[in-house]
């Protein structure tokens, strides 16, 4: 089955975005090449295509069949930094090189490149920051069955937490606007596949997600996946970590209300043995303990919530000079032409700096 694209290339008075296809390999020669070679050059609406593999200290040779295949350009780690450090290579590249759309998708070939103008069509409408190419899980049988179990079961509970609509929160099979990629920052070191999509939800980013079916490996297993309890360990805990981070004050309130329930429960008990002529200190002791955690929760999640502020005004921070970065390149890059609008607007931008 092949996606449908509809439209046409764009014209002199739509000369359409330019897109940049990121492929993180770590020694994937024997498939990467088939991912190059796959992508499509020519889509409605873009000018451009470009694709980065970004090699992540592999000792295959990936970085030659890359560029044997077709690569554009091929950032090479000396050693490997994992996924979170060859996403964050890929689309420090992509921006440099102007990208209006980053597309991600793995070099292990089981993402297929023929559904990127599938991916792209939402933000190319001005529907979506960020889009995720879902798996039909229920019939995903190149994933093993616990794998695809395990997915739903995440991303349902996924779902729930973050109150967002993605029926499949760990593909990496994603396409993102050059505006959601100045606002998202990653800062974990194992996976960016949740962060970016609670980081999204906090940020009011419009997710979507399209269905593209997933391929099996033509060779080779998933790094990421190969102990199933390990990678939920990681995920889990960085995705906890992240809502942690999101919104702390309500988690450490909720601590501190339960622990002040507990404690007028103890108290109440105390009181009543006391009354009935016996002392219950134990209970009086368990009442004191519960008080004193309570305002300890409470007090940290005060704490927590000032960090959280000041974290997000350092992210303001960043983007705005994310942003200013970008428009002095591409400002100096492209030729002034006063019947440009575009033109125009970098212009005044540069100097308004």
């Amino acid at each position: 089955m092949s996606p449908e694209t509809h439209g046409s290339q764009g014209s002199e008075s739509d000369p359409g975005l330019k897109l940049a296809v990121v492929i993180p390999a770590l020694n994937e020669a024997a498939n990467v090449g088939a991912v190059v070679a796959a992508i499509p050059r020519r889509m409605p609406h873009v000018r451009q295509v470009e694709v980065i593999v970004v090699d992540d200290g592999s000792t295959d040779g990936t970085a030659v069949v890359a560029r044997a295949a077709g690569a554009d350009h091929v950032e090479r780690h000396r050693r490997p930094r994992g996924l979170v450090g060859a996403f964050r290579t890929g689309v420090d590249a992509a921006l440099a090189s102007g990208a209006d759309i980053v597309v991600h998708l793995d070099g292990d070939g089981q993402h297929d490149p023929a559904y990127i103008p599938r991916l792209v069509a939402p933000i190319l409408l001005g529907e979506a920051d960020v889009v995720v190419g879902v798996r039909p899980l229920a019939e995903a049988t190149e994933i093993s069955p616990v794998r695809r179990r395990g997915n739903q079961i995440g991303s349902w509970v996924f779902r729930r937490l973050v109150k967002m609509p993605i029926s499949d929160a760990t593909s990496g099979y994603r396409a993102f606007s050059r505006e959601a990629l100045l606002r998202l920052s990653v800062i974990s070191e194992y996976t960016y596949t949740l962060e970016t999509l609670i980081r999204s939800a906090r940020m009011r980013l419009a997710v979507k997600e399209v269905t593209v079916p997933a391929l099996a490996r033509a060779s080779g297993e998933s790094r990421m996946t190969r102990s199933v309890a390990r990678y939920v360990g990681h995920t889990g805990g960085q995705a906890f970590r992240t809502m942690l981070h999101a919104n702390p004050l309500t988690f450490f309130a909720r601590g501190a209300l339960a622990m002040t329930l507990l404690s007028a429960a103890l108290t109440c008990w105390f009181l009543f043995g006391y009354q009935s002529g016996g002392l219950h200190l134990p209970a009086l002791l368990a009442a004191l303990l519960t008080f004193v955690l309570a305002v300890g929760l409470f007090v940290s999640g005060l704490i927590a919530d000032g960090i959280t502020t000041s974290h997000r005004l350092l992210e303001e921070v960043l983007y705005h000079s994310r942003r200013v970065e970008y428009d002095l390149r591409h400002a100096a890059e492209t030729p002034f032409d006063a019947s440009d609008p575009v033109s125009l607007e970098r212009t005044a931008q540069a100097g308004s700096v």
